[in-house]
């Protein structure tokens, strides 16, 4: 059984995106997923989002990009409530709102199994970096925290 899956691109279509996360939907033992595209559009990233949920074996989940929006955070973030396997999570996008960062901050709050947190973004607000701090005392398995910005 398919048990990691990475895909590499400058650029990813919805439709090839829709037709990446379906296989990530039929694939039960799936562990891992490394995700590298600079561009991928919200459509593609909250199909993305939503295949998540349904890897219940995902351990390990790396995006990179280089912008996500707040809604696709909001997806990513829900998506992450619904992976109880997902122990490390490594995001590096160069532009992420505030109101993006906030949701990332709502994830480590329940991403309950998460032991490793990797986040690479260019600015992150006082604002920000308060909720995230507050998050991260609500991981009770967090272990280690990479953070640049």
């Amino acid at each position: 059984a398919l048990q990691e899956i990475s895909l590499g691109c400058e650029e990813i279509s919805d439709v090839s995106m829709k037709d990446f996360s379906e296989g990530i939907r039929h694939a039960p033992a799936l562990q891992e997923i490394s995700l590298v595209c600079r561009r991928i559009s919200d459509v593609g990233m909250k199909d993305f989002s939503e295949a998540i949920r349904h890897a219940p074996a995902l351990q390990n989940i790396s995006i990179y990009c280089e912008k996500i929006s707040d809604d696709v955070m909001k997806s990513f973030g829900d998506a992450i409530r619904h992976a109880p396997a997902l122990q490390n999570i490594s995001l590096n996008c160069g532009e992420i709102s505030d109101d993006g960062m906030q949701s990332f901050s709502e994830v480590i709050r329940h991403a309950l199994a998460s032991q490793n947190i990797s986040l690479q973004c260019f600015e992150m607000s006082d604002d920000v970096m308060k909720s995230f701090s507050d998050a991260i005392r609500h991981a009770p398995a967090l272990q280690n925290i990479s953070l640049n910005c």
